[in-house]
């Protein structure tokens, strides 16, 4: 997500935006019409009010620190890049920490209301009448684009139908293990810190194999398709990988949600929480990168 608000705020091609939002899309619109008849349950991950605001510029400031989102760090770890390895192991520390011990306190402190809601539900709409509105929109934009590969692999359509198609048979197997939710790195980051830090094998389960996946499927990827190693570590970028995990965790865990959740899982639901952190993490994101913290 950080190179498609990169791609926006230096004016290049939005490939990387238009991949998103058809990944959206998709799941927009299979999601909603699994759960419309019942067969699958979609559940939205709650809205706090501030704190999900406030959560959502945090993770976005540690994006541009971190040189990536949640899940583009992960894939980078299992490239071999050791900075996003890192970045990686920081934001599972960060997420388990700050769910141990800051997420509460800071949400007490902040004044954070509970609210379970979507879109149209708060806009008294039918949920298809938003849905026909958003989509048709959307499609409009998403269409006027060029298709090429990005950097040497898939182009935009390409990857923005393969994403949403992975989301929705995350939906689907997730909910035969009776998880109602899509995909999100944040719960198993933190069960995997869990596991390693206390030892704890309940932590084990469907959460901490996705984030486990990710960096293997992405190490099996890039040598099937001869992707060159990594480049040498350079210890200037030690800090900043940690800060920006941390970073990261602390507001995903404050959103209760992070990228993926929010952006990829709980934005095709139109969940006011993951609409309000996807605008205030690109809110984040874009503050970092006038910053000069994108490196």
């Amino acid at each position: 997500m950080l190179a498609a608000l990169y791609g926006v705020v230096t004016g290049r091609a939005p490939d990387m935006l238009r991949a998103y939002l058809l990944a959206v899309l998709v799941q927009l619109v299979v999601v909603n019409t699994l759960a419309e008849f019942n067969y699958l349950q979609a559940t939205f991950i709650p809205f706090f009010g501030i704190p999900t605001a406030v959560g959502g510029v945090i993770f976005g400031l540690g994006m541009t620190l971190a040189v990536g989102c949640v899940a583009a760090i992960f894939t980078r770890a299992g490239e071999g890049r050791l900075d996003q390895i890192v970045a990686a192991l920081a934001f599972a520390v960060g997420a388990w920490a700050s769910d141990n011990w800051l997420v509460q306190p800071l949400r007490y402190l902040l004044r954070g209301d509970t609210l379970i809601t979507s879109l149209h539900r708060a806009l008294g709409m039918d949920r298809w009448v938003v849905i026909a509105i958003i989509g048709v929109a959307a499609i409009l934009w998403v269409i006027r684009g060029h298709r090429h590969p990005y950097q040497c692999g898939w182009d935009w359509m390409q990857t923005g139908i393969f994403l949403g198609a992975v989301g929705v048979s995350a939906w689907v197997t997730s909910a035969a293990t009776g998880r109602p939710y899509g995909l999100g790195t944040l719960q198993g980051s933190d069960n995997l810190a869990t596991f390693f830090l206390e030892r704890d094998l309940t932590a084990l389960g469907w959460n901490l194999f996705v984030v486990v996946g990710i960096p293997i499927g992405s190490f099996v990827a890039s040598r099937l398709h001869g992707k060159p190693p990594a480049t040498a570590f350079r210890s200037k970028r030690i800090l900043p990988a940690i800060s920006g995990g941390l970073l990261m965790g602390l507001g995903a865990t404050l959103a209760a949600g992070d990228n993926v959740s929010h952006g990829l899982s709980g934005a095709p639901l139109l969940a006011v929480s993951s609409l309000t952190f996807v605008v205030a993490m690109f809110a984040g994101a874009w503050a970092g990168i006038r910053l000069g913290w994108l490196r």
